[in-house]
């Protein structure tokens, strides 16, 4: 089976490893939304702009929601070393730490308006005597119901983390309440949003080992339920893909595999745990390809593109001076293509020049009004000389009259 769909970034391209064509699902529209810059907007400073958007392909076209359900193997065996660092450089981290850290930089790349995040862990408690599971324990717990509150997340994320691995692996069980809540079946927590694209990431460093069989051993009926379980969720619209972490699952993936067969979902074998610190939040569930942005104008294509696992995008795009367009081509999985593209006007050095254009008005300004005042001060002096010299008349006069008599 395919490698999920995991960004690479080269020059201006985004390449997404295949998952499994849409074709299978039906037929798929390419949506291609550009947020900014707006069409028809003038851009002066630095020559270049800031791209920013959303692609999808889907059967239909409603808006771009998901609801991603995390399913987390919290058994015992997820105590051993994940083969990388622990945060601070202290020691080998554990493979349940790489799976809580995984589950925390994937929510740094997810947009809480588009996407709702849950998560559901998995173990299984069982007879440390025989080694069979317990029949009355609940294998499978709901640690956050489905919410844009991300900060929940995290702190949902914590508390695993310091509960710590315990038990088997009853994989079906973790299956069927993802089911549940993405599905908003009964007893589901989770509020239903039915226009949402539902979709879960299985990380396991196992096979399942309940609730049937020996908690050491792999049993035919423990992997029977777990796939069955994602059979429910197939028809239910939910896409699951699954990620074996260590030599252990992945030298015995069929739950992983067939569970992701089944649901139109991707299989990632990991043999070092730890990578899936890096591989989970570069994990695409939007179908995409292949997003590119380009300067068309130009020729010049976009840089620092990034593509986030939601098919949201960000890119810088070099301008120049005049009238630029700037398309965004998307490419889907099953070879769809969509496009959105839009026009700006870049004026360079235009600030600098409209400041310079509005001190110089000011200038005359003061200069008008400076000679305003001089005309004024003029007038006043030769009235006062004028007034001066006309009682310099009068005296005269009088005195021509005083010396007459």
């Amino acid at each position: 089976m395919r490698r999920p769909a995991t960004v690479f970034l080269f020059s201006s391209f985004l390449f997404v490893g295949l998952g499994t064509p849409l074709s299978v699902w039906g037929e798929t529209r390419v949506q291609v939304g550009i947020e900014a810059p707006q069409h028809g907007a003038t851009i002066s400073g630095p020559s270049r702009v800031t791209v920013r958007g959303q692609a999808r392909a889907s059967r239909d076209y409603r808006p771009a929601l998901f609801d991603l359900m995390l399913i987390l193997d919290t058994s015992g065996s997820t105590r051993a070393p994940a083969g990388v660092q622990s945060v601070g450089g202290f020691g080998d981290t554990t493979i349940l730490a790489a799976e809580v850290r995984a589950a925390e930089r994937l929510l740094e790349t997810l947009d809480p308006r588009s996407t709702r995040v849950g998560i559901v862990t998995f173990a299984g408690e069982y007879n440390r005597f025989t080694g069979s599971g317990m029949t009355n324990q609940a294998n499978a717990i709901l640690a956050q119901p489905l919410t844009a509150n991300y900060q929940d997340v995290r702190l949902a994320l914590h508390g695993i983390l310091r509960r710590g691995p315990s038990g088997g692996t009853d994989m079906a069980a973790g299956v069927r309440l993802a089911v549940r809540e993405l599905a908003a079946l009964g007893g589901a927590t989770s509020f239903p949003r039915p226009d949402s694209r539902k979709v879960a990431l299985l990380l396991t460093d196992g096979f399942p080992t309940l609730p049937f069989g020996h908690v050491n051993s792999m049993d035919p009926g423990d992997m029977e339920v777990a796939i069955r379980a994602a059979s429910v969720g197939a028809k239910a619209n939910i896409k699951i893909h699954t990620f074996a972490l260590g030599i252990e699952a992945v030298s015995a993936p069929y739950a992983c595999t067939q569970i992701a067969r089944v649901t139109g979902g991707t299989f990632t074998p990991l043999r070092r745990p730890g990578d899936i610190i890096e591989v989970l939040p570069k994990t695409s569930f939007a179908d995409l390809d292949m997003v590119l942005v380009t300067n068309t104008t130009t020729g010049q294509p976009a840089s620092d593109l990034r593509v986030n696992p939601d098919g949201r995008f960000q890119a810088t795009v070099p301008l120049v001076s005049g009238v630029n367009r700037v398309a965004v081509i998307v490419l889907a999985t099953d070879g769809t293509k969509g496009s959105a593209s839009v026009e700006v006007r870049y004026r360079q050095g235009e600030s600098l020049k409209l400041e310079v254009i509005q001190d110089k008005k000011d200038l005359e300004l003061e200069l008008q009004e400076l000679e305003k005042q001089n005309q004024k001060l003029e007038e006043t002096l030769k009235q006062k000389k004028e007034k001066e010299e006309e009682r310099a008349r009068e005296k005269a006069l009088e005195l021509e009259i005083g010396l007459d008599r």
